[in-house]
C-alpha cells in the first residue's frame, strides 16, 4: 500500500488493482496520515473487492474505472472464480454475483478485453441491468456461519473490522448483543451499528469446498 501512497504524495492520481477489505482498511489509514484524498469503486453496491483511487487535495474528482460485465458460465460462483483467476491477471477481478441466467463480474477495461479474448460470452452490463439500491438481496459464500464471517461478507468489509464492531457490542441479533463466534441461522436479522441490517433469508447448502452458500438481504 505504501508504494501507491508515495506516488500520490508526489501529486499524481494513482489507481490500485482490486483490493480485499483488509487492504482497503490499511490504505485508508495511510492516505489519511498523508492528507490524501481517497475514493473506492466496486462496481456493485456493497462490493467487497474494490479499486482505490488516490489523489492530491487539489484534484476535484476522479472517475470510476470499474467495468461490470454479464458473463455466461456453466457452473457455480466458486467454479467461476477459479476459472477467472486462471484467465485474469492478479488484481483484475472484483466481485462476482449471480444474475438472471448469467453472472455479474466486476473487472477493469483490461480484464474485460482479456475475458473476450479467452472466449467467454461476455458483454458490458447496461445501466438498467445493474443493482442500484442500497437494499438488496444477494447470494454469498462464507467459510462458516459465524457472525463475523457472515457479517463481513454481507456488508463488504474486512473480517477484522467487523469483529471490532462485534467486540464493541455494536452487533445484535433479536436485540441480543452477539459475539464473533456465535452462529447465524435462517431467518436471523443481524443489526450492525454504522453498517446496516442483514437478514439471512435462506440457507442454500454447502459448496464443493465445504463453504456455506446463503441468500441474504442487506440494507445500508
Amino acid at each position: 500500500m505504501q508504494s501507491y501512497v508515495n506516488k500520490a504524495r508526489g501529486g499524481r492520481v494513482v489507481q490500485t488493482p482490486f483490493l480485499e477489505p483488509d487492504q482497503q482498511d490499511e490504505l485508508r489509514r495511510q492516505a489519511k496520515a498523508e492528507g490524501l484524498q481517497l475514493e473506492f469503486f466496486g462496481g456493485l453496491p456493497m462490493a467487497e473487492r474494490q479499486v482505490a483511487v488516490l489523489f492530491p487535495p487539489e484534484v476535484p474528482q476522479v472517475s470510476d474505472p470499474t467495468k461490470v460485465a454479464l458473463l455466461s458460465f456453466e457452473g457455480d460462483l466458486e467454479a467461476l472464480e477459479d476459472r477467472l483467476r486462471g484467465v485474469l491477471e492478479p488484481g483484475l477481478l472484483g466481485d462476482l454475483e449471480e444474475a438472471r441466467e448469467a453472472f455479474l463480474v466486476v473487472t477493469l477495461s483490461k480484464g474485460l478485453k482479456a475475458l473476450q479474448e479467452a472466449g467467454f460470452t461476455v458483454r458490458e452490463a447496461l445501466p438498467e441491468e445493474l443493482p442500484r439500491s442500497r437494499e438488496r438481496t444477494r447470494s454469498v459464500v462464507v467459510p462458516s456461519l459465524r457472525v463475523d464471517a457472515v457479517g463481513s461478507k454481507g456488508f463488504g468489509v474486512s473480517r477484522s473490522y467487523f469483529a471490532q464492531g462485534v467486540k464493541a457490542g455494536k452487533v445484535k441479533i433479536a436485540g441480543r448483543t452477539v459475539s464473533a463466534k456465535d452462529e447465524v441461522k435462517e431467518g436471523d436479522t443481524l443489526v450492525a451499528e454504522g453498517l446496516g441490517v442483514l437478514r439471512v433469508k435462506r440457507m442454500l447448502g454447502q459448496t464443493k469446498r465445504g463453504n456455506v452458500k446463503l441468500e441474504v438481504e442487506v440494507q445500508r
